[in-house]
């Protein structure tokens, strides 16, 4: 597939299921020539000025813990690193995003560099038809295309190759970091299911709190302070007090409201580039 022999690593990091073609021909529609973006983008790593983090996240198809994560980029954007997250646009993403902006609009866009500066932080959400593992190798392909990238957060339970792992770790001079979701399982997952169809934004980023959110916010907390500590900014516990802090403080609602408010005004003006089409959507 790629006539450097480390590329066609990439294509086999998930135990057991290989990159589809389907995958590789969007990234070929997207980028003229992949394989000679890739090794730019690793030859330029080193030297590149800007660093951020890319945090990729699997599905979230049901209230379950993992929601904790779709807080992390207003987490470290708080603590001025530049991140780029992704995940798809289910139900559950958009019954938190929603109320803030018309989230639906900006499904799969490309990258706005205009948004990533002026805010540290910039949401990639995508539709729903690429299956799991489709995803997954899309999204670690776009963002190792990115020079800037030196840090990759893999959160899902995909069985990952952990040797072909290491290699593209070491090829890329890129840390990838794995996050499984159902290791945070715990008795407030069933609760989650079942508390509310809806999460209550005022009682989860606002100061007063009733038991039952005291608890969610303190297990958001702990699950995010293991990005923090990972990214080295924080030991475990300074970053589980910290975080926790912001989901008391209001500060991880500013984040939001001022990304939603900016992405609404560019959306308003038409300022974005245009939707990049997914082959299925081309298809149809």
């Amino acid at each position: 597939m790629f006539v450097t022999t480390q590329l066609n690593v990439l294509t086999q990091v998930l135990c057991e299921h290989g990159c589809s073609e389907n995958v590789i021909e969007q990234l070929n529609q997207r980028f003229v020539n992949l394989e000679a973006t890739l090794l730019r983008a690793k030859v330029l790593r080193e030297f590149s000025k800007k660093k951020s983090t890319a945090i990729i996240q699997s599905a979230i198809t049901s209230n379950h813990l993992s929601l904790a994560y779709l807080f992390s980029p207003f987490i470290l954007a708080n603590l001025n690193q530049t991140v780029l997250y992704s995940t798809v646009l289910t139900t559950q993403v958009q019954d938190i995003l929603k109320p803030y902006y018309q989230v639906e609009k900006t499904m799969n866009l490309t990258k706005d560099d205009v948004v990533l500066e002026s805010l540290n932080l910039f949401l990639d959400l995508q539709d729903q038809t690429w299956d799991a593992q489709e995803f997954v190798y899309f999204q670690l392909f776009k963002a190792l295309t990115q020079a800037e990238v030196d840090r990759i957060f893999l959160i899902t339970d995909q069985p990952i190759n952990p040797d072909y792992l290491f290699e593209i770790e070491c090829f890329f001079k890129v840390r990838i970091f794995l996050v499984n979701p159902e290791n945070d399982q715990d008795g407030l997952n069933l609760q989650l299911d079942h508390h509310d169809h809806k999460l209550n934004m005022q009682k989860l980023l606002f100061k007063y709190k009733d038991d039952f959110y005291v608890a969610l916010c303190r297990k958001f907390s702990e699950m995010n302070a293991k990005i923090l500590n990972l990214s080295g900014l924080y030991d475990l516990a300074q970053a589980q007090n910290l975080v926790e802090d912001m989901f008391y403080s209001e500060h991880i609602y500013e984040k939001l409201s001022v990304y939603a408010e900016y992405m609404q005004t560019r959306l308003q003006n038409n300022v974005f580039s245009p939707k990049f089409k997914s082959v299925s959507s081309l298809q149809a």
